[in-house]
């Protein structure tokens, strides 16, 4: 427990400064195998994982990427948790119309989340499209970690982002976390985490 107890103390100093410290002490470790159906360009790609990783390196998780060959395949993985995220085309028919990912929160599916790529490319100003996919990736990761369906009245888990969310997507810098996200995330990573390396299958 003593692991535990020193890395919600940390996480907690991490989550105070998210907005004022620019290297923040990774204390919590997070793998995302990725799975591209579609073709992403790899500077889209680059750009986007590079934003949702400074998302939660403000909050002392750091995410590691890995790209994936084959959904099921067993993954040596170092310590820490693994989610998949999966780049699909079009959005299912069930979707909502403005949604641009999903997350099957509490596992049980394929793939954690999947990203419905057609819909994050159609942004107008594809220039800051990379930004826009970043958010969204790191939107959909935190409910994964968070295990519950919800969304928050303002920051990165808006269910819906505004005019002013996107506007600010242009700076290249994540939306910010709100208060009870910040609560649910520590309180997800208060908790043993074993240090050795395992094989996990990733779905």
């Amino acid at each position: 427990m003593k692991r535990a107890w020193m890395v919600a103390v940390a996480m907690t100093a991490a989550m105070a400064a998210q907005a004022g410290s620019h290297k923040p002490q990774a204390d919590a470790l997070v793998t995302v195998f990725t799975y591209d159906r579609v073709g992403v360009p790899g500077a889209v790609m680059a750009r986007a994982q590079r934003l949702a990783t400074l998302a939660f390196a403000a909050v002392g998780v750091e995410v590691k990427w890995v790209k994936g060959k084959r959904l099921g395949e067993l993954q040596e993985v170092a310590a820490g948790e693994m989610f998949t995220v999966v780049f699909d085309g079009p959005a299912p028919a069930q979707a909502s119309p403005q949604a641009m990912a999903f997350t099957h929160v509490g596992g049980g599916a394929d793939a954690d989340v999947h990203v419905f790529y057609n819909r994050v490319a159609r942004f107008g100003d594809r220039e800051y499209m990379p930004e826009i996919l970043g958010n969204v990736l790191a939107h959909e990761l935190t409910h994964a970690l968070e295990g519950v369906a919800r969304h928050s009245s303002e920051g990165l888990m808006k269910a819906v982002w505004s005019a002013d969310d996107y506007a600010g997507m242009v700076s290249r810098r994540p939306l910010a976390f709100a208060a009870e996200d910040l609560d649910l995330l520590r309180a997800h990573f208060n908790k043993e985490m074993s240090p050795t390396l395992t094989l996990v299958a990733a779905r």
